[in-house]
């Protein structure tokens, strides 16, 4: 089950729309290297393994480019196999930021600032098109496709920042939280059963309109005796289901906070 972290780095105020900002990556990062591992940067192992949208050869020279750090976690070494020539071992986390450098006694990269953190991606593999190839072979060529995939493939918890955010249901049983900020949540109609832990009815909304469940919708509320507040579950027996935690009793508003 992966964790995806949300940083208003600019503190601007305006947050992260999670898909937007695979999009406008998707678009714009273009890597003129093929990237460094850790332990030695010019190596082919390492636990972390780092790309740039930069013609750079070194870390060094990275700058301020847009960067991405995978890290391999738990589960082993990241390589470059040269028998089989696909990348190999393990991933199971992904930083989207900017800038690089290398720390030698630490053994990792960092960024100078980041935008989203995922943690607990679990993917292992060996030879031909394994799972650890795939995902990190889609990184270089600055293609998120593969990390959708992995996404959808399971369960995930989204952090929102301090900012607006905007933040999307996968296919599997999400828990989503906004934090601070006036907040998007948005199913797409292939959805589990979700759960929304923090939704403010004064800021946030939830856009449901993928779903078009028209008088098949159903939103009821269940006392919670432990936060003396309501939890309302949203469905319309096809699309999975909304727990929306903690909110005052028939505060979802068609057309103000709920969009169907």
């Amino acid at each position: 089950m992966a964790t995806i972290d949300f940083n208003d780095a600019n503190n601007d105020g305006l947050g992260i729309d999670f898909l937007g900002y695979l999009e406008a990556w998707d678009a714009s990062f273009t890597p003129g290297y093929y990237g460094f591992f850790s332990t030695n940067p010019v190596d082919f192992s390492g636990n972390q393994f780092a790309v740039a949208d930069s013609n750079s050869a070194t870390v060094g020279g990275v700058g301020s480019a847009d960067t991405v750090v995978l890290d391999s976690g738990s589960a082993g070494d990241l390589y470059y196999d040269m028998t089989s020539h696909v990348l190999a071992g393990a991933v199971d986390g992904a930083t989207f930021g900017r800038g690089l450098s290398y720390n030698s006694g630490t053994d990792t990269f960092s960024q100078s600032s980041w935008d989203i953190d995922i943690n607990g991606l679990g993917l292992t593999g060996t030879g031909a098109a394994n799972p650890v190839h795939n995902f990190v072979y889609g990184i270089m060529q600055g293609n998120p496709a593969n990390l959708i995939s992995v996404l959808n493939s399971q369960n995930n918890t989204f952090n929102g920042s301090a900012g607006d955010d905007v933040l999307y249901s996968f296919n599997g049983n999400d828990t989503l939280t906004g934090n601070g900020g006036y907040d998007t949540f948005i199913f797409g109609g292939t959805d589990g059963n979700d759960v929304i832990t923090d939704f403010n009815a004064a800021e946030d909304i939830i856009d449901i309109s993928a779903w078009a469940a028209g008088s098949a919708l159903s939103v009821t509320y269940a006392y919670d005796a432990a936060s003396g507040l309501y939890d309302a579950t949203i469905t319309d027996g096809v699309n999975g289901s909304i727990s929306v935690q903690d909110i005052a009793n028939n505060s979802l508003v068609s057309g103000v906070n709920l969009f169907v």
